[in-house]
């Protein structure tokens, strides 16, 4: 996989949403030593080494590792809604053909969402996609992860990354991770 495959593949994963009112990666503020969400109040924190920060058209937030990995946070608010589940379908529309490999309901800061696994192709090489959407109030958040390779490696990353996200208001039910 060539440089930037993963990046141009989570790009193309978030395309099919683009459409509807997005958050720009502006909107992030650092805050106490955690990312903080200036208009809609989430704040996560940012994964360690070996991730770097890179700009992903249309994300909020994403980091690149070698391995190629990237994994990008798309937030996007005031379009119309629906269940996590039938969001997260929405991520596969207009991609290559694809083979999935897990979907099921997942939480993260104690809300329900929904996490899928799917393979698929960027230029002719093998990527697995790791997605989890959650709905919370108004807007969507969309976790995109994209291997080219080492997928084990990069996706506790990932699910760790996810579960630091901490939403205004706290946790309704005891909390959870993906």
């Amino acid at each position: 996989m060539g440089p930037g495959t993963s990046s141009r593949l989570a790009r193309r994963v978030l395309a099919g949403v683009l459409a509807l009112l997005g958050c720009a990666g502006g909107d992030l503020a650092a805050v106490d030593g955690e990312l903080r969400h200036r208009r809609h109040g989430y704040a996560f924190d940012a994964p360690g080494p070996p991730w770097k920060r890179v700009a992903v058209e249309g994300a909020v937030v994403a980091y690149r590792r070698e391995g190629p990995a990237t994994m990008s946070l798309q937030s996007r608010c005031g379009g119309p809604l629906a269940d996590p589940a039938t969001l997260a379908r929405h991520l596969r529309i207009g991609l290559p053909p694809y083979t999935l490999r897990q979907a099921g309901p997942a939480r993260v800061a104690g809300r329900s969402a929904w996490s899928q696994v799917f393979d698929t192709l960027e230029n002719g090489r093998a990527v697995r996609v790791k997605t989890l959407t959650l709905v919370e109030g108004a807007c969507i958040l969309d976790w995109v992860l994209v291997t080219g390779g080492g997928f084990e490696e990069a996706e506790p990353d990932f699910d760790a990354w996810v579960a630091s996200l901490r939403l205004p208001g706290g946790e309704p039910d005891g909390g959870g991770a993906p």
